[in-house]
């Protein structure tokens, strides 16, 4: 099972998902294309700028709290890679208080550790998860952290440590 699979069930079935559409595929299983499992995504395009993911979860949120749907969960699949790109966009998320999970997949390296830092500093949650066993508890806290702290969560998620 990969991480997005692991990350995708212990959000569970309420919550959106906002991703782009190469993790979208390694987040599906071939016999979870019915309509009801489809939906919970919002698929951001494959070839946007670095970074686009954070402002349109900003979007899904607001959308889903003039619902009345603030009890919804909102994750957001990125690369490692391209939390740097997201700096701006999530001190927005910071000042207006957004809560969402900030699930970063990837090889953490440098990009990664500076966003732990950068979380930090905002005043946000932020855990590193390097055994695949931990994931879904981690997934778990960190959508409740969301939630109690009304702030942006970081989930750095390490599927290949780098050397």
């Amino acid at each position: 099972m990969t991480a997005c699979q692991v990350i995708d069930e212990a959000v569970g079935a309420d919550a959106r998902i906002v991703t782009d559409a190469g993790l979208r595929r390694l987040c599906g299983f071939p016999h979870r294309s019915s309509w009801h499992h489809a939906h919970r995504y919002v698929v951001c395009g494959r070839n946007g700028p670095p970074g686009r993911h954070v402002p349109v979860t900003i979007g899904v949120r607001v959308a889903l709290d003039a619902l009345g749907c603030r009890d919804t969960a909102v994750v957001t699949l990125v690369r490692t890679h391209e939390l740097p790109h997201a700096a701006d966009a999530l001190t927005v998320a910071v000042r207006h208080e957004t809560p969402f999970v900030l699930a970063a997949i990837g090889s953490g390296g440098r990009s990664g550790e500076q966003a732990l830092d950068l979380m930090r500093a905002y005043g946000c949650s932020a855990h590193r998860v390097n055994d695949p066993d931990e994931l879904r508890s981690a997934t778990v806290w960190a959508r409740k952290e969301a939630v109690t702290t009304a702030r942006p969560v970081l989930l750095l998620a390490i599927t290949h440590p780098e050397a």
